[in-house]
């Protein structure tokens, strides 16, 4: 029996996990998207109502709904693969500035957690 070198098996471990390997994973990640963006929409759509009042705080409502509304359509544009492939490309340009953020990103988590 031939032995695989510590590269194949990696490689066979990855794809076992890949998001797109997973049709499964992606409509319970597409139903919490959509679940998540109609939440968003409607509580735009209830600040907007509040908004058309006339009151002191209408134009406040109304930016919000605004935002809740394109936070929603981000959400529903949200793709994992996508975001998994863009940070697999921007540690393989700048490996250096990656770490130095991940370890700065570190040390901010330690001390907040430290605090309590």
């Amino acid at each position: 029996m031939e032995q695989l070198n510590n590269t194949e098996s990696l490689t066979a471990a990855r794809e076992t996990f890949d998001y797109q390997s997973r049709p499964r994973n992606n409509q319970v990640i597409d139903d919490m998207k959509g679940k998540v963006a109609d939440g968003l929409t409607s509580v735009a759509g209830r600040l907007k109502q509040k908004g058309e009042q006339n009151g002191p705080m209408s134009d406040y409502a109304n930016q919000a709904s605004g935002w809740l509304d394109n936070a929603a359509e981000y959400v529903r544009e949200f793709d994992p693969s996508q975001v998994k492939a863009d940070i697999q490309r921007q540690v393989r340009e700048n490996p250096g500035r990656t770490l130095l953020i991940a370890g700065a990103a570190g040390l901010v988590v330690g001390a907040l957690f430290r605090r309590r």
